[in-house]
């Protein structure tokens, strides 16, 4: 008996990890927050139980990750673009709002990362997150300063003020998460998927 995942396991167990990390690999999105468990299990071709370790996971993604929580089963992964993530960290409101939180200020992109999975490992999840997911900063402000949110529903995170921006985010994200599952079920493997994501940003 061989030890292995064939293609057809190994696209479901990835299915959604590959669709939500797709805008991250585009670029459109500058990262994207997500629970890996440590272990993904499926049944062979010869009946055994085989595992996809978060460490082959994090390989087959091939994307720039910072783990902000590990626990004992899972952990809560942050998966970036570093091109996409820098320039909404440089964004001048962006950058002095985190600041007047404590981030630095004139830091790099790695000293942010640094900062956020400094606060990250205390009890809950900072909410600025949301300015390095691609959030409006404005919703992450609302959400944080405890303001009236617009009464709108079956939306992917909560919006304050003028939904236009958020709106128009939210679909090109939305968009893309469906083009990616489109793409997936085309693609003959994993990587063949992969491939076909990376042309598409290039192109």
């Amino acid at each position: 008996m061989t030890n292995t995942i064939d293609e057809r396991h190994r696209k479901e167990l990835l299915k959604f990890l590959l669709v939500k990390t797709a805008a991250v690999r585009r670029g459109v999105k500058p990262a994207e927050l997500l629970r890996v468990r440590h272990c993904y299990s499926t049944v062979n071709a010869e009946g055994l139980r085989v595992c996809l370790y978060r460490s082959d996971i994090y390989s087959i993604l091939g994307l720039d990750y910072i783990e902000l929580k590990v626990e004992e089963r899972s952990s809560l992964v942050l998966f970036y673009n570093p091109p996409t993530l820098n320039a909404t960290l440089k964004k001048r409101s962006n950058r002095l709002w985190l600041a007047g939180l404590g981030y630095p200020v004139d830091g790099t992109m790695h000293d942010m990362l640094s900062e956020l999975c400094r606060r990250a490992g205390g009890s809950a999840l900072p909410h600025e997150v949301g300015v390095f997911i691609g959030y409006p900063l404005k919703d992450v402000a609302g959400f944080m300063l405890h303001i009236p949110a617009t009464p709108l529903h079956g939306c992917a995170w909560r919006i304050y003020g003028d939904a236009s921006v958020s709106m128009e985010k939210m679909h090109l994200y939305k968009n893309v998460e469906l083009d990616a599952t489109a793409a997936l079920e085309r693609a003959r493997s994993v990587d063949d998927f992969i491939e076909m994501i990376s042309l598409e940003r290039a192109s």
